[in-house]
């Protein structure tokens, strides 16, 4: 009720304690009369009138019949939809207005992009909103493919119940039939089932996989034609690109990326195994050493933040910190980042 009515009567807030003892007093008599009300509470007439005036208006206080010295209260939740009614009038009305306007252009957007794809013409950036949007445009350049499928994709294992990670991935009915296909993940995902399946899969048609260790950005580029990445940190939009320039540098972030990669075999060497948790081990430790958190440097390495959270624990005990400032004082001395 402040926020309404302050901005109609300025003064409201330094009567509050007034409308508050006279809503009370009208719900205890449940039919209040304004003359009597003065006496219970020993207010002269101004003060009354204008506490009455406030709370009518609030829609808090409605007269009785003609008779607008006599008052019953209401309770808020109708007042506020009293109050509320004329604002989801306007709402409705603006919709059907909204509603309209995209009706009256949706025959020039058709007319835009027929015209568009029949002269040859390729919009430079378009967003695409949602998994099953994002996982439309994906399938869709991955059956015009016809050369190479890069896929970037950071972060930890392959959780198939989750739609924006699925609607991320290229169908593997894209891979194979001539088409090379490089997927790059972190280290983290060589320790998960599911990734290590769909890995194999991959690998059977002829594609290409590697990890890194460092986190990277997100990608999947066709064909060095056309490219998408996230368009927010959520992923669950997606930017479309198709300007060359833009797509040539992710080629070179791409590129740059796969050299530094680590071929993910069929199999977790045992030696592989060790180097491969010393080097998510030693991100851990550089990311420690810049003062991140725990959830950021979870959402780095491609790591759930409980497992993340298990090789500080393990880190503090091999150093022997006791809190977060004297690890990275204890990690500086060590030499490790050197050694990193």
């Amino acid at each position: 009720m402040q926020a309404g009515l302050t901005a109609r009567y300025p003064d409201l807030l330094r009567d509050t304690d007034d409308l508050e003892e006279l809503y009370r007093l009208a719900i205890r008599c449940q039919v209040l009369c304004v003359s009597q009300a003065a006496e219970e509470l020993g207010w002269d007439d101004a003060r009354v009138t204008r506490a009455v005036r406030l709370l009518v208006d609030g829609e808090l206080l409605r007269p009785l019949a003609a008779d607008r010295t006599v008052l019953v209260p209401v309770a808020p939740h109708a007042a506020a939809s009293r109050r509320l009614a004329p604002l989801h009038t306007q709402i409705a009305r603006m919709e059907r207005q909204s509603e309209e306007i995209r009706a009256e252009l949706a025959h020039f957007q058709d007319v835009h992009e027929r015209t568009m794809r029949e002269a040859g013409i390729a919009e430079p950036f378009r967003t695409v909103t949602g998994a099953d949007a994002i996982a439309a445009e994906i399938a869709a350049a991955a059956e015009q493919c016809d050369s190479e499928i890069l896929v970037a994709r950071p972060g930890g294992g392959r959780d198939t119940t989750d739609a924006v990670q699925r609607a991320w991935e290229p169908p593997e009915s894209a891979f194979g039939r001539d088409v090379r296909t490089r997927i790059l993940f972190q280290h983290a995902t060589r320790f998960d089932a599911p990734t290590r399946k769909h890995v194999e899969r991959i690998c059977r048609t002829g594609g290409e996989v590697r990890t890194l260790g460092d986190s990277f950005e997100q990608m999947v580029v066709f064909d060095r034609e056309l490219a998408l990445i996230p368009a927010d940190s959520n992923r669950d939009a997606a930017v479309v690109i198709r300007l060359p320039a833009v797509i040539d540098f992710l080629m070179g972030v791409f590129e740059r990326a796969w050299v530094k990669g680590r071929p993910f075999g069929s199999q977790n060497r045992a030696v592989d195994v060790s180097e491969l948790v010393s080097g998510v081990r030693m991100s851990i430790i550089q990311l420690l050493a810049e003062g991140e958190t725990d959830e950021a440097i979870a959402r780095r390495v491609g790591l759930s933040v409980r497992t993340c959270r298990t090789h500080v624990a393990k880190i503090y005990q091999e150093l022997g910190a006791r809190s977060r400032c004297q690890l990275g004082v204890l990690i500086a001395q060590s030499g490790l980042l050197g050694q990193g």
